[in-house]
C-alpha cells in the first residue's frame, strides 16, 4: 500500500524546478569539463610548480598524492578533485531527472485515483 504524500504546490511546478536542477547540473558538468581541461594543461609546465618554491614544496606532494575518486578507484588528489566537480554536475542531472519522472508518475496516479473515486461515487448513487 502506498503512503500519503502531501504536495503543497502543483506537480507541474515541481517538475519545472526539477528541470531547472537538471539544467544547472548540465551547466556545471560542462563548465567542470572545460575548466578541468584547462587545469590539466596548466599542471604540465614546470613554471606552475617550480622546484624549490616554498609553497610547492609543501603543497605539491599532497596535490598529486594518492587517493580514491568518486567511484572508489585509485587516483591522485588533483585528478579526483576534477572528477568530483564533473560528478556533482551529473548528480544534479540525475536528481532533476528522477524528481521530474517521479512527479509525472505521481500526477498520473493522482489523476487516476481521482477518476476512480469519482467513478465509484457515481456507482454508489444508483
Amino acid at each position: 500500500m502506498g503512503e500519503f504524500v502531501e504536495i503543497r504546490t502543483s506537480p507541474a511546478e515541481i517538475i519545472n524546478i526539477a528541470h531547472g536542477l537538471r539544467e544547472k547540473g548540465e551547466a556545471l558538468q560542462k563548465a567542470a569539463q572545460r575548466h578541468n581541461h584547462d587545469i590539466e594543461k596548466r599542471e604540465e609546465p614546470h613554471d606552475v610548480f617550480p622546484a624549490g618554491d616554498e609553497f610547492v614544496e609543501g603543497f605539491h606532494p599532497d596535490y598529486i598524492g594518492p587517493t580514491t575518486d568518486v567511484n572508489g578507484h585509485g587516483s591522485t588528489t588533483n585528478a579526483a578533485l576534477r572528477a568530483a566537480a564533473e560528478f556533482c554536475g551529473k548528480q544534479l542531472i540525475d536528481i532533476g531527472n528522477y524528481v521530474a519522472s517521479a512527479m509525472a508518475t505521481y500526477d498520473v496516479a493522482d489523476q487516476q485515483a481521482g477518476a476512480d473515486i469519482t467513478k465509484a461515487g457515481q456507482h454508489g448513487h444508483k
